[in-house]
């Protein structure tokens, strides 16, 4: 049962921590990889790291819970708990990476299909080279699916977003997507980030956000847990990216665009052929010299006087 009235009111109020998860084997942690986030963060909120079960009592005043990368499965309990702790108010934000849950030997995705988000078992390439020697060091430069991502991150440019064009302008903002996995999304959930048109699968969305209207709690998915890391956080406009999804998770006044938000520009899941299993069956083409060497003319088959007898040879070029 969600908690409400002025307890639940007291309780939002003294949320100030920032809890990052490190019990289930995380990819990255405050303490590992995630330095330059903690420093960024820290200035505002008290962080804190999780090494023990996930509880209701390890969450009291606990404004974000983060999990980068989990590599153990989570408990029934602790879905239960992390269920209780959205509907009342507070905020989760959710990070895997290439290959899903299959290769983290995960199960984040039970709770993240409750609200319509799903990492997908696959990862995000650059089908062109360009500045990144990785092909997984996906580029993204056409992938804001939402216009109020572009504004909080101060790219909106006037003259180029107003009432008359389409909208959105997908070029507001740059960003390296490495070692990610596309996002399944369904209302209630909104995609704001794409693989944009130059990576495959193409326009796949990234990141998506849900907000629960009743109790104010907001979940934020990232289908790569690298994209903030101390790695990249400096690279393009990773870090531009990064303040506005805890901007919009932690305060009120980032509101999405509905328009967008109802609408993104996304295109459907399309699977890569198996290269390597097609080049086991292998098949030649006729070249058009065997062909003519092989059948006489076309035209010369065909007879104008009516004869019972017909050349099986000739019917052969035919077939």
């Amino acid at each position: 049962m969600v908690v409400t009235g002025p307890q639940a009111i007291m309780e939002k109020e003294l949320r100030s921590t920032i809890l990052f998860n490190a019990y289930k084997k995380e990819v990255f942690t405050t303490s590992n990889g995630y330095k330059s986030m903690q420093k960024k963060l820290r200035g505002n909120w008290k962080i804190q790291s999780l090494k023990d079960e996930i509880t209701s009592e390890k969450l009291i005043g606990v404004k974000l819970w983060i999990t980068a990368g989990p590599r153990e499965k989570f408990t029934a309990a602790e879905f239960e708990v992390l269920k209780k702790y959205l509907d009342g108010g507070g905020d989760i934000l959710v990070m895997l990476g290439e290959g899903g849950e299959s290769r983290f030997d995960t199960n984040i995705n039970f709770l993240l299909e409750e609200y319509g988000i799903m990492v997908n078992n696959d990862a995000v390439v650059r089908n062109v080279y360009y500045k990144y020697f990785h092909p997984k060091e996906a580029l993204v430069s056409d992938g804001v699916l939402n216009r109020e991502i572009s504004r909080a991150a101060g790219k909106a440019v006037p003259g180029i977003i107003d009432e008359e064009s389409s909208g959105n302008n997908a070029q507001a903002l740059t960003f390296v997507y490495p070692f990610g996995a596309t996002l399944n999304v369904m209302k209630p959930a909104v995609a704001v980030l794409s693989t944009g048109s130059v990576c495959f699968p193409l326009n796949r969305p990234i990141l998506a956000f849900y907000h629960s209207k009743d109790q104010g709690g907001k979940l934020a998915v990232l289908g790569s847990c690298h994209m903030f890391s101390d790695q990249y956080l400096d690279k393009e406009e990773n870090s531009k990216i990064m303040d506005v999804v805890f901007q919009w998770l932690t305060a009120g006044d980032i509101q999405l665009n509905q328009i967008d938000a109802e609408d993104p520009e996304i295109s459907d899941y399309m699977m890569v052929p198996d290269t390597a299993t097609l080049s086991e069956r292998l098949r030649v083409c006729l070249q058009e010299g065997d062909l003519r060497r092989r059948c006489p003319p076309f035209s010369p088959q065909f007879s104008r006087q009516v004869s019972g007898n017909y050349h099986l040879l000739h019917w052969s070029c035919l077939t």
